[in-house]
């Protein structure tokens, strides 16, 4: 009884085994017959896809962002190029990639032998870059010898363009691949070896706005590197447009104006601190450093004795010239040693203890008051009104002006400049202060060094009624597609408060200066709007001779010539700086180039025929 249940209760079992044993049976049946079959009928097949196909990721360069002018005109922009890369893990011959390579590289032997051999130390599967903006016959050889040169691929990528012409201001900077040091900075922490940055001015300022976000693209290349198929794509972001506030019609203005000499050209609207012109010159191509400027090019623009890679603007120190008359008058008339209508002797010269300081007009002016005096450029007026305010007060209302600290511009290498005192020249020489040294000061000479950018603030804050703007390059960063992501608003640093009196003193005489016959800077006169402005001539020696005397030496020698203005006088809207390096007279060489600038001025903004009469007519202009 007990053998027969057994046996019932495990006969539904028996038959669940062999059911399942089956199922096994022929499932791993299956399994075997597909096996066999791959490996078999299709080894051939997947054997050579696993040899020769490999999965490559490739970056795909996101356009950077144009800087464009207050008009739209594109100053930098972004062209299609080429890049040679290496993917290490796929070279087998370092010494042959190389040997082949070296028929169309575009670097140096040894810097190519550095190029191959750093990157056996790179991560194998990732592509490093060898060099940037390859030739039409490199991209040419490199894809008819993939065979040969395994691992190296060409990839379409971009170039940064600049204007050509000289137009571009240096602060507009230049773009280079980053280095090891900012790589393992936190301001680069998305950047890659192979990256370009900006290096220097607005490139470099306005970099996270410039640059925008690469993509990338996963493909199956074949043995030579050939796309087989496309896996997976990332479209890149491209960057912000920069506008800048300058106006390249004024740049082009100031460029025919100062011609082939060195020197610097600013303008900016008085009312809110906007660059409108900023030339410097000579200067560079930043188009040069594109693809990777060679040590040699590099080495000739770094010892060029022109200096070209020197920013005149806010790196160059001069002495200020008879310019600094004006900081002279406003703190002689806000200090109440002088009054606007007290008259100064000026015989010629002016003895302090042993040493005689001359006038530019060696038969002097006679009696001078304070408009006069800056309308004429009186030299000895100033002599006296310096000893009278003392080389301390004369450094307050120096610095309050701007002199002796950076504007605030925002790109790096502005220069501080330098307004003497006292414990200045003790700390750095050991010396004590001599009056001697109060009077070069007076008119803009002996250890004052300015920048061409302090001078236009400074006359910027004159126009505007005491206000110093901190100078603005860029007006606003925008879209791609034009719509405005920032504006950058104006801001003032500080205000010099000049009391009416000695502001509307100081105008009518800066007026003068230009409008009146026997002013210094009448080459600086339009017919559409009146001009108030200040010459200056800036010694370089100190000459044995008068002033007139200054062409009979080597030209490295020629004073240095200046002109700071504004226009119009009654309501201005834009102050114009300019610097002839070793020029001469300011009124002579620096006004004319101010009243080029100002003339295109009007003219873009309808108020002065395209056309006008030239200032010879007017005559030649006083010496200073």
């Amino acid at each position: 009884m007990m053998a027969r249940l057994r046996d019932h209760s495990i006969e539904p079992f028996r038959k669940a085994f062999v059911l399942c044993l089956l199922g096994f049976v022929g499932t791993f049946a299956i399994l075997l017959a597909s096996l066999a079959y791959l490996q078999l009928w299709r080894g051939d097949n997947f054997r050579l896809l696993s040899e020769n196909n490999r999965i490559r990721l490739e970056k795909v360069r996101a356009p950077r962002g144009k800087i464009l002018d207050a008009a739209g005109a594109v100053l930098a922009d972004t062209r299609p190029c080429f890049d040679v890369l290496a993917i290490p893990e796929e070279i087998r011959d370092y010494a042959s990639v190389q040997k082949s390579l070296a028929a169309v590289s575009p670097l140096p032997e040894s810097t190519l032998a550095s190029q191959v051999e750093n990157l056996k130390k790179q991560i194998p599967f990732r592509p490093t870059l060898l060099w940037r903006d390859a030739s039409w016959e490199a991209v040419a050889f490199l894809e008819a010898n993939r065979i040969r040169i395994p691992g190296v691929f060409v990839q379409v990528s971009q170039a940064r363009l600049y204007l050509p012409g000289g137009l571009l201001p240096p602060v507009i900077g230049h773009l280079g691949e980053i280095s090891r040091s900012e790589l393992e900075s936190s301001n680069y922490g998305e950047y890659q070896i192979g990256d370009w940055i900006g290096k220097t001015g607005i490139e470099k300022q306005w970099e996270r706005y410039l640059r925008g976000r690469d993509g990338g693209i996963q493909v199956e290349v074949d043995a030579y590197g050939r796309h087989v198929r496309f896996l997976n794509k990332k479209e890149p972001v491209p960057g912000k447009n920069v506008v800048l506030s300058l106006d390249s019609r004024l740049q082009q203005a100031a460029r025919d104006g100062l011609e082939d000499r060195a020197g610097a050209v600013l303008a900016m609207d008085p009312r809110d601190g906007r660059i409108l012109c900023y030339l410097s010159q000579p200067s560079f191509d930043p188009n040069d450093f594109v693809r990777g400027i060679s040590l040699e090019a590099w080495k000739a623009l770094r010892d060029d004795p022109l200096h070209p890679l020197l920013d005149r603007a806010m790196q160059g120190l001069y002495p200020l010239g008879s310019v600094f008359k004006i900081v002279m008058a406003v703190a002689a008339l806000e200090e109440g040693v002088i009054k606007p209508g007290d008259k100064i002797l000026c015989t010629g010269s002016h003895r302090v203890g042993v040493r005689e300081f001359r006038c530019w007009r060696t038969e002097g002016h006679g009696w001078m008051d304070v408009h006069q005096a800056l309308v004429e450029s009186c030299d000895v007026y100033f002599y006296q009104v310096g000893q009278r305010l003392g080389i301390r007060r004369i450094y307050e209302y120096a610095t309050r002006f701007g002199f002796g600290q950076e504007t605030g511009i925002g790109v790096e290498g502005e220069k501080q400049g330098l307004v003497p005192n006292p414990e200045w020249k003790k700390k750095n020489t050991g010396s004590p202060w001599y009056e001697g040294e109060t009077v070069s000061v007076s008119v803009g000479q002996g250890a004052l060094q300015v920048t061409p950018l302090q001078v236009l603030v400074m006359i910027s804050a004159v126009a505007n009624g005491g206000t110093l703007w901190v100078p603005s390059l860029v007006d606003r960063v925008e879209y791609p597609d034009g719509r405005i992501y920032l504006e950058k608003e104006p801001h003032a640093r500080s205000n010099v408060r000049l009391s009416d009196t000695t502001l509307q003193e100081i105008r009518n005489a800066l007026r003068d200066v230009v409008e009146t016959s026997r002013g210094t800077g009448k080459r600086a006169r339009l017919e559409c709007a009146e001009v108030a402005g200040k010459t200056g001539t800036a010694q370089v020696v100190r000459q044995a001779e008068p002033k007139a005397a200054y062409r009979t030496l080597a030209k490295a020698h020629w004073d240095h010539a200046w002109f700071a203005c504004y226009a119009p006088a009654d309501a201005p809207e834009i102050a114009v700086v300019v610097l002839v390096e070793n020029g001469g007279h300011g009124g002579e060489a620096a006004a004319p180039v101010a009243r080029r600038v100002l003339q295109k001025y009007f003219e873009l903004t309808g108020r002065a025929p395209p056309e006008e009469q030239r200032v010879a007519s007017y005559g030649a202009a006083p010496a200073d």
